[in-house]
């Protein structure tokens, strides 16, 4: 068995890569260094515990860190070490059903959508070992946006949590259009979320929306902050659709606008007159929380 390894850049070594470059402080304020730190010793006790009991199990394990391009494949697994962040980089390069595995690597690290921390991941090992780790397939999306101009841009991964459309301005009132299913309405608002089943318990849910189960195949829509004139009837704030079932298109009124994919994992540009669609991905397959023994 054969197995890839996605590891997260610690904070403690994003800070010393920039303080070579005159970037940030070479000494931080003493609370965030202690901080780091610690997160950066707890990461590297749980990246040795993993690869202690990946061997004593028999499997082979590749490294790589996050962002770096993939060695070549096929695997059985793919294991993201450091939290929800490191899972959502790292399922960008599946594509087909190979599973994949989120440990918690620190305290310090998000871990809703992770399988096990230091504490558990043990057990996980041996699931892997016998092949019985509980996987759930969770639905992912992606986006075209077809220019004014002329030309489209596609969206380069498969979102996992959630796209935010906005004004390039996060202080500048955001104007579009939305069409769902048979109906239009023009709005003045600060951006719409469309987000996943996963990215439900997200910036979406933060912002009001709905929390949906983990296999749910639906889009979930939240317009922000939305303006609503005297007299306006607008119905289409919130809600669900099956991509490809039903129409959803964003036309941009603004003249200068974002489409971010997962946080700030991509942007493209947006301008007056482009339309924006969304349909479904490929699912990814991603392992269940492991209890303690």
């Amino acid at each position: 068995m054969l197995v890839l390894i996605i590891r997260k850049p610690t904070n403690l070594e994003h800070h010393q890569a920039m303080a070579q470059k005159g970037e940030v402080p070479e000494h931080p304020d003493p609370a965030y260094l202690r901080l780091i730190t610690q997160a950066h010793q707890e990461h590297y006790l749980c990246k040795e515990r993993l690869l202690e009991q990946l061997k004593i199990c028999g499997i082979q394990a590749i490294e790589a860190t996050r962002g770096e391009e993939w060695p070549r494949g096929p695997f059985d697994y793919v294991i993201s070490l450091g939290g929800d962040g490191t899972l959502i980089t790292a399922s960008y390069g599946i594509k087909d059903a190979t599973p994949l595995i989120g440990i918690r690597s620190s305290s310090a690290s998000v871990g809703y959508l992770c399988a096990a921390d230091i504490k558990t991941l043990d057990g996980l090992v041996r699931k892997m070992a016998g092949g019985t780790i509980a996987l759930v397939e969770r639905h992912r999306l992606e986006a075209r946006v077809d220019h004014e101009a002329g030309g489209h841009t596609l969206s380069p991964y498969m979102a996992l949590n959630d796209f935010l459309f906005a004004a390039s301005s996060p202080a500048a009132t955001t104007r579009y259009q939305l069409t769902c299913d048979d109906r239009t309405e023009t709005h003045k608002s600060s951006g719409i979320w469309i987000a996943t089943a996963t990215g439900s318990s997200a910036a979406i849910g933060a912002a009001g929306g709905t929390l949906m189960a983990a296999d749910d195949r639906r889009l979930q829509f939240l317009v922000r902050e939305l303006y609503r004139g005297a007299g306006d009837d607008l119905r289409l704030r919130h809600g669900f659709t099956e991509p490809g079932r039903e129409r959803f298109e964003i036309e941009s009124l603004c003249p200068a606008a974002i489409l971010a994919l997962d946080g700030e994992k991509w942007m493209c540009k947006v301008s007056f007159g482009d339309r924006i669609s969304f349909q479904s991905a490929v699912s990814v397959r991603v392992a269940r929380a492991v209890e303690h023994e």
